[in-house]
């Protein structure tokens, strides 16, 4: 049985850009060689189903609408996205969560996903990104 899982945070402040990656800087728990970190990525080595749950608080220095989105191979995952509108510029603090699951066929892992910023830049104050294989 496989029971391979990833957390990764980035608990500090962090700047990211308009269609910047979020980083992912910390392992805080890693079972099994399914998932692997790859820079501000996470790589997904064995065909089958994975859950994801990506999490961040952030604040904007200018209003507007501040998408995240989750990635797989560089392209958008179905549905795995998620807005938040800042209205006060620098010191409005939102976050947005959400889930999805991804599939990785039999001939098309190694795949990679990546949580990207689509939205105004942000600066973070705690990311959280959790995968882990179904089978």
């Amino acid at each position: 049985m496989n029971n391979s899982l990833i957390y990764l945070t980035t608990p500090t402040t962090a700047t990211v850009p308009a269609d910047g990656i979020l980083p992912l800087t910390t392992i805080v728990r890693r079972r099994g060689q399914s998932v692997q970190q790859s820079n501000d990525s996470v790589v997904l080595g064995t065909p089958g189903y994975y859950h994801v749950s990506v999490n961040a608080t952030f604040t904007a220095p200018a209003a507007g609408v501040a998408t995240l989105e989750l990635r797989q191979d560089n392209i958008q995952v179905s549905g795995a996205t998620s807005s938040s509108t800042i209205t006060t510029a620098t010191t409005e603090v939102a976050s947005i969560s959400f889930e999805a699951i991804v599939r990785v066929t039999c001939c098309g892992a190694p795949v990679t996903l990546s949580v990207v910023n689509t939205g105004v830049a942000i600066t973070t104050s705690n990311i959280s990104l959790a995968v882990e294989y179904l089978g």
